[in-house]
This record gives C-alpha cells, structure tokens and sequence, in this order.
C-alpha cells in the first residue's frame, strides 16, 4: 500500500473537522475537508480517495447521498460513517450501500485511527481485484484502439508494450492530429496504475498567471478569487498518469517549478507552505523536436531529459499510406456508417497528403458519415481542403484564372512529390486532362 491514505472528511461541525484532517495528517495522510453534500460530492469527482468518512446529518442533506453517489459511481472507496444519531434503520442503509464501518459521535481518534488504515486496505484489495480481472480486456481494448498495419507503428506499439509496465517517463513527439495522446492512453492502460487516474493538462492552453495554480493548485485566499482550496492536476494525478500535452509551450519559469516537482515528486500549492506529496508517472507530448529546442535554447536541458525516459515518435498520416483507408474503415464503422469507400473514394483518400493527419481524415470521415445516404461513399462525398499555398493564392490581388490554376496545379504537384497520377487523383479529374494542362502551365512532375 501507498505511504499515504488519501481522507475525505464530511463532517458539519467545523471544529470536529479541523480535529479529524489534523490527527488523520499528522500521521503522514492526505485529507480534504467538506461540511455539506454538494462540496463533498465535487471532491469526489475531482478527486481520488481511499476512505470517506461521513457524517449523515448535514446541513444540505443527509450523508446517505454521499454514500449513494459512491456506490453509484462504483468508485473503488471505503466509506466509515460518523453520526450522533443512532438510529438502527439510518445504520442497516448505510451497511446496505456498502459502508465498511458505523461510529457514533463522539468517537474515539484511537477507534478511527484503527478503523481508517483497514479501511483503506480493503479500497486497495479491490482495486487490485478489479485490476487483475480487467487487464487483458484493457489490453484488448487499447490494441483496437489504435489502429494500423505500418510496420513503423507496429514497432513503435512493440516497444509501448514493454515500456509500459514500468514508470519509465515517456515523450511522444509528432505533428498535430498523428494521436499522441491515444499513445499516452495505452500508456496508462496497460501499465499498473490503469485503474488510477489518468489527468490531461494542454500547456500550451495555460496563461503564465494561471499555469501555476493550474498545476499545483491553490490554498483558500490564496489570491483574490481563491474561495477554496483547489488541487491541481498533479495532485489529482496521484498514483496515476499525468500527460503533459504541448510540453514544448512551457514557459521557462514554469520549466523551472516542473522539474523541481518531477525530482522531488512533491510542490507547494500556491499559498501554501505544507509539501503535497505525488506518486505519478509523467507522460509528455510535443510537436516539437524537444531536443532541437533545447539545442536552440528555448527548453530546459535537465528537464528533457527528465521527460524523455523512452522517446516515442510518431509518424505523420502522409508516412503511413497503408493505412489511410484502414483508418477510413473504421472511422466509418465507429460513427454507425453503413457505407462503404468506393475504390474512386479510396484512390482520391490516398492522394491527399492530409496536413491535419489522422485527426483530420477522422473529421472528414465523420462529415461523410453523416451526410452520405448512398451504399458507397464517392469521391464527391468527400471534399477535401485544397493545399495551403493556393489558398494564399486566391487571397493574393491581381491574379488571372489561369494564374491561379497555374498555382493551384504546382501546388498540388508539389504536394506529392511531382507524382502526376496521384496530383490528377486529388484534382479530380482525367490524368490525360492534366497532361493536357501541363502543356501550358508547364509545371515540373514525374510521369505515373
């Protein structure tokens, strides 16, 4: 077990709350405090816990609710109830939702001093339980997931798999939209802590003024706003995965105050002056080369190498071809198309060189799911953007018609290569036409 026991306290009467999370603290466990249902109920889904102890007299209701909404959720807790009503029906429903001991108040600390600990062993065994009996289903559901017959990507899931088992940090570098956070996932799926939490946090969305309690969270008054204290996604990570996206946007005094945290594995919320102790593994991602920015000076050299355990590089959709129409398939599949890709479809699929990768073809997929009320998907149905430099193009003044198709076919060409099958494929028309068309525009390409 954890050397520490993670408390919610319910509990109405402020005097006897601030006494239970001290003694519960001062023998090394982490608690958080709550005096009605609502508040207790919002801690409960930000926040993991070993044991609840509730008091089922509340001012905003009774603490059966608590219980209800845990054994609802089937959250992988212990619940002890306190109350100064013993009333025999109140206990017989509080055993029935599954409470693992009834107290009356006052209690004695030495009897939940006890009580707490054993609680919270049983909360483990289950977990444990659950975590034995679901394994190979995750690990089936995490391969279907993540679909490809690309030998790079086969190599690449190879190596997740054996990496996976240990708290070895992992850095997943590649283009928006290739599916890092899908990898960090699988990740957390088929490692230990698949049960625990798995918190994502885009940094690169984080202002500087917010990145910090965003983080590490905040005490109550810790700035003006601060009504309660807030743990940040560290502490809501614990004994699970923490995924870092777009790490590479970090400013370099926010660098500074994550490589302390990862060493040390503890912080100070803002506010506060008591260290909060973290057991999490750290899972990072970029659309940088995070080595060429440390080489440019724009990232922490201690810190990449704190985050880059096992680097995993994951290649653009325009890399693995085999599978744009293996991907296509399923993204039709997974949103309830009954509608298959026509080979005219899946040759014009093939010839785009999707800058957005899977998370575009996935968009694309989606809107030809819905709108396509044909047994075939066609290459109509299945509009795709024309390449960024013509769209600069038609936005430039003063050019003519045959400017612009003069742009708009170098483009194209360029965008594969000087292929001229594939650049007619994802033109959409005849390669004799635009043999024809290469006769006045005379742009350079290769023949099929």
């Amino acid at each position: 077990m954890a050397d520490h026991i993670r408390v919610l306290v319910v509990e109405d009467d402020p005097a006897l709350l601030e006494i239970l999370c001290e003694d519960l603290q001062q023998r090394g466990h982490v608690t958080a405090g709550a005096n009605r249902v609502g508040s207790a109920l919002e801690q409960l889904r930000a926040s993991d816990f070993d044991v609840a102890m509730v008091d089922l007299r509340l001012p905003d209701g009774s603490g059966i609710e608590v219980l209800r909404e845990i054994a609802r959720e089937e959250l992988p807790m212990e619940c002890i109830v306190l109350t100064g009503y013993a009333e025999v029906t109140t206990a017989i429903e509080a055993m029935k939702l599954g409470a693992y001991d009834y107290l009356t108040k006052p209690a004695r600390l030495e009897e939940i001093e006890v009580l707490v600990p054993k609680a919270a062993e049983k909360a483990r065994l289950r977990r444990e339980n659950v975590a034995l009996k679901q394994r190979l289903e995750r690990h089936d559901r995490s391969e279907a997931a993540i679909v490809t017959d690309d030998p790079a990507m086969r190599n690449l899931l190879a190596i997740l798999a054996r990496a996976a088992p240990s708290d070895l940090p992992v850095l997943i570098e590649g283009e928006t939209g290739t599916g890092k956070e899908l990898i960090a996932r699988a990740v957390h799926q088929q490692s230990p802590r698949a049960t625990a939490p798995f918190i994502a946090v885009n940094c690169g969305a984080m202002p500087d003024t917010l990145a910090e309690s965003e983080l590490f969270g905040h005490e109550k008054g810790a700035f003006t706003g601060a009504i309660a204290r807030k743990p940040g996604v560290f502490e809501l990570a614990d004994r699970g995965v923490l995924f870092l996206d777009e790490i590479g946007e970090v400013s370099p005094a926010m660098q500074v105050k994550l490589l302390r945290a990862i060493e040390v594995r503890e912080f100070l919320r803002v506010g506060g002056t008591r260290p909060v102790r973290i057991d999490i593994r750290i899972v990072a991602a970029t659309n940088k080369t995070l080595k060429a920015e440390v080489d440019a000076g724009r990232f922490r050299e201690d810190l990449y190498y704190r985050l880059s355990g096992l680097t995993l590089r994951l290649p653009p959709l325009r890399e693995r071809t085999g599978d744009i129409q293996l991907l296509a398939e399923e993204f039709l599949s997974r949103f309830g198309s009954k509608a298959r890709l026509s080979p005219r479809a899946a040759e014009r699929l093939l010839a785009y060189a999707w800058p957005g990768n899977v998370r575009e073809l996935q968009m694309v997929m989606r809107r030809a799911a819905v709108l396509c009320a044909k047994d075939a998907i066609e290459p109509e149905d299945i509009p795709l953007d024309p390449p960024s430099s013509w769209k600069a193009a038609v936005r430039r003044s003063g050019l003519t018609l045959d400017e612009m198709e003069r742009e708009y076919i170098e483009a194209v060409l360029a965008e594969h290569n000087g292929h001229r099958g594939n650049a007619a494929k994802a033109l959409g028309i005849d390669p004799k036409t635009l043999y024809n068309k290469l006769g006045s525009t005379r742009p350079r390409g290769k023949e099929d």
